[in-house]
């Protein structure tokens, strides 16, 4: 009997032990600003995101505010699969791969909720 209370005593404690990259993963929802900026042949685009709840896509002159701003942000997300340990060369890799095979920069701008900003830039090598 006590084996088995002490067996269920590990489950249960072990099912709130974090992964750890699970403290580092990004949420926008506790997010109060993200904005991101990619440049692929001369053209810009920028995905915003301001809390709460509010979307912006831009892509060169056209500017989108609509639910498919929100889809747009939560794509590029999850292209880069962003987080607090994001290494920009990683993310630049997979945009290159999955989406802006030209890509010429690369701008994020991240404020967390609890104002803590993290910022990556990259700059294409002429």
């Amino acid at each position: 009997m006590l084996k088995k209370l002490i067996l269920i005593s590990l489950i249960i404690s072990s099912s709130f032990v974090l992964n750890p990259t699970q403290g580092f993963a990004f949420n926008l929802m506790e997010s109060l600003y993200l904005k991101i900026s990619i440049v692929e042949n001369g053209i810009e685009h920028e995905w915003e995101y301001t809390s709460p709840g509010k979307y912006e896509y831009e892509k060169g002159e056209h500017v989108i505010k609509t639910i498919v701003a929100k889809e747009e942000m939560h794509s590029i997300i999850k292209t880069l699969n962003l987080s607090k340990s994001a290494k920009i060369e990683e993310m630049v890799k997979i945009l290159k791969q999955e989406r802006f095979p030209k890509l010429e920069r690369l701008d994020i701008r991240w404020m967390d909720g609890e104002n803590k900003l993290y910022t990556w830039v990259w700059i294409k090598n002429e």
